[in-house]
C-alpha cells in the first residue's frame, strides 16, 4: 500500500492520510505513505502501532491526529470526496443489523474482528 500511494503521488507521499481499521499495519502505512508535513488521522478505537519517531514522524514534521469521530464538516467533506470519485462504499460493510438488534451488533464491534457495520431502521 505505502508505494502504490508513493507511486501516485510522484514519490512525495499524501499530504493526508487516515486508518479506521485500528490495525497495526494500517497505522503503520499511513505514517509511511503520507508527506513531509503532512497529516495523518488514527480514527476509531483499538489496535497498537509502532514507529520510528524519528525517521518517521519527526524528521517529516508530521502532525499526528487521534480521534473517535468526524466532525459534522468533516462528514460531509468524506461523502463528497467519495460520491466525487465513485467509490464503491458498500464493499466496505460486511454486516447490517436492524436498529432493534444494536445491542447484537455492539458486541460483536467490541471483538474487533469484523468490517463495517451498518444500523438500519
Amino acid at each position: 500500500m505505502v508505494s502504490a500511494v508513493r507511486d501516485l503521488t510522484g514519490g512525495f507521499g499524501a499530504e493526508c492520510t487516515m486508518d479506521c481499521s485500528g490495525t497495526a499495519v494500517a497505522r503503520s502505512a499511513a505514517i509511511k505513505s503520507v508527506r513531509k508535513w503532512g497529516r495523518v488521522v488514527f480514527l476509531g478505537e483499538g489496535g497498537d502501532v509502532t514507529i520510528d519517531v524519528s525517521n518517521d514522524m519527526n524528521r517529516k514534521q508530521l502532525s499526528v491526529f487521534g480521534s473517535w469521530t468526524f466532525s459534522k464538516n468533516g462528514q460531509a467533506a468524506c461523502a463528497r470526496f467519495a460520491s466525487e470519485r465513485k467509490l464503491d462504499i458498500d464493499s466496505l460493510f460486511t454486516h447490517s443489523w436492524a436498529l432493534q438488534n444494536a445491542d447484537e451488533a455492539y458486541r460483536l464491534f467490541d471483538t474487533q474482528t469484523t468490517g463495517k457495520g451498518v444500523l438500519v431502521p
